[in-house]
């Protein structure tokens, strides 16, 4: 059994979600920033994604934000069919079915909402997220190699779509 409900984001949850998103991004693997945002950042993204009808669910278990998936759509006109997806969950509660979950809702609001196309970037070390991107549907479209660069280190980005 699940443990956790997957449901639209309110503006209730903006501080759990910072406090979420900062805890992901700590673990300095998963996502492009490293260092966590302020509450007034992570809530001027929430009022954004809402005003606009971009997709952004969250886990909640038990009151307790535990991870989120969002997709913006591109503000580029003629990019404006498509959508970047973000995502990320708590360590703890990885590996439990919870970020399919929360990736099948947002690309089933995205396609309600017109999206035509979601594009994502995953990082060639995170290949537990590029076999989840690929469940549900996405396929490699291309690498930059050596595209990231952290700590002296640096690593292939992946980039992903889905066509709706």
């Amino acid at each position: 059994m699940p443990d956790a409900v997957i449901r639209p984001i309110a503006l209730a949850d903006i501080e759990q979600f910072r406090d979420v998103t900062n805890a992901v991004m700590r673990e300095r693997a998963f996502l492009a920033f490293v260092e966590g945002f302020a509450i007034d950042e992570a809530a001027a993204f929430v009022a954004r994604n809402l005003r606009l009808g971009n997709p952004q669910f969250v886990a909640d278990d038990a009151g307790r934000i535990v991870g989120w998936c969002d997709i913006r759509r591109e503000t580029i006109p003629v990019y404006a069919h498509a959508g970047h997806l973000g995502m990320g969950l708590l360590a703890e509660y990885r590996g439990r079915g919870i970020g399919e979950r929360l990736i099948r809702a947002s690309i089933d609001a995205a396609r309600a909402a017109g999206f035509e196309r979601i594009e994502l970037t995953v990082y060639a070390r995170n290949v537990r997220a590029a076999a989840l991107y690929r469940k549900v549907g996405f396929v490699h479209e291309g690498t930059r190699t050596r595209g990231k660069k952290l700590d002296g280190e640096y690593d292939d980005v992946h980039m992903m779509g889905l066509l709706l």
